[in-house]
């Protein structure tokens, strides 16, 4: 006979949904009951009342600059972007509000300091249509975010005439969670549900950190980028002769074919206010053609293809290319140089 009945108990534990790095969905139903076996328990055991509870709505959002580092920006200009990353790490699929904020005068990021503030700032988030912000980034929510999904948020600002080299302006966003489920339109704010636990009901809880212009567990996150002042350099390039082997003129026309010699404009042109430090321009020798020798000019002043005190030279500063080398140059200035070269 056995003294001591053998007691085996099992936990079966019965749930639907799906999991992820954000947890659990909200609104899964987990349920558990406990079966008993023994031997003096009767023909098939006992089982347990049935345990039963619905995960809640952990609300999550992360907003994070993209970069690291201040936007370049000149003076007066009108569409100045800064780039953020919004991320829901909820269990449920939300709608996000975007807000932008310039931060006060004294605040420091990327190593400067506030002195200026932007203005007409704008939120954009990235329709995906293209890389970068443009025309088609319209919407000014984040409309149905999946958990562990994001989406590229653009702050764009006005920045102010008289300006100088190095004036720093800070902005922020911040994203605030709002509930989902209507597409299109944005959701409701969300209220953190407070007292004891429901565990029929789907309630929500704040689990996000404080971000760098909100508190801990509010519902949102909060990010900053910053735009700093200075030169901005744009170049052109373009054939502005030909000259076939011919002898053709304007009359005639002149034709681009092999023994033709072309000539090369490159134009660089620095806005906004500041110094491009040690600036070198370099236009390698396309493929099919051979560089004309001694053709470069520098605004209207021949120089020669040696390495001396010109700032010009072919080959030397790099293989069967024309390099350029004006040194420091402040904005604004406009700059250009030429050369010829012979299709093969």
């Amino acid at each position: 006979m056995n003294l001591f009945p053998a007691l085996l108990v099992a936990i079966f534990l019965f749930w639907t949904g799906t999991s992820q790095a954000a947890g659990t969905t909200a609104g899964t139903l987990i349920s558990n009951s406990v079966i008993l076996q023994c031997d003096l328990c009767g023909p098939g055991g006992s089982t347990s009342n049935v345990a039963s509870f619905v995960v809640d709505n952990k609300v999550n959002v992360v907003v994070a600059e993209t970069d690291g580092a201040a936007t370049p920006v000149i003076a007066g200009q009108t569409t100045a972007v800064a780039a953020f990353i919004v991320t829901n790490q909820g269990n449920a699929v939300q709608d996000f509000a975007l807000a932008a904020a310039n931060i006060a005068s004294g605040a420091t990021l990327f190593g400067g300091i506030d002195n200026f503030d932007t203005s007409a700032c704008i939120v954009r988030v990235e329709s995906g249509l293209t890389a970068g912000f443009d025309p088609t980034d319209s919407a000014a929510f984040i409309d149905e975010l999946v958990p562990d999904s994001s989406r590229t948020v653009y702050v764009v600002c006005n920045v102010p005439t008289g300006l100088v080299a190095a004036d720093f302006a800070i902005v922020s966003l911040t994203a605030t969670t709002l509930q989902g489920g209507a597409p299109g339109v944005p959701g409701a704010p969300l209220v953190q549900d407070t007292g004891a636990d429901d565990p029929a009901a789907v309630q929500v809880v704040f689990a996000d950190a404080a971000g760098s212009d909100d508190a801990a567990r509010d519902g949102r996150h909060s990010a900053r980028d910053a735009f700093r002042v200075g030169a901005l350099l744009t170049l052109g390039k373009s054939v502005i002769n030909v000259q076939d082997p011919f002898g053709c003129n304007a009359a005639s026309g002149c034709r681009i074919v092999p023994g033709a010699i072309l000539t090369y404009r490159i134009e660089a042109v620095a806005s906004g206010s500041g110094t491009l430090d040690e600036l070198v321009l370099s236009d390698p020798i396309p493929a099919n053609m051979s560089y004309v020798p001694a053709s470069i000019v520098v605004d209207g002043t021949p120089r020669t293809d040696a390495a001396d005190a010109d700032q010009a030279d072919f080959g030397i500063t790099q293989p069967n290319t024309v390099t350029v080398s004006p040194g420091n140059v402040s904005a604004p200035l406009t700059t250009w140089f030429s050369f010829r070269a012979l299709i093969n």
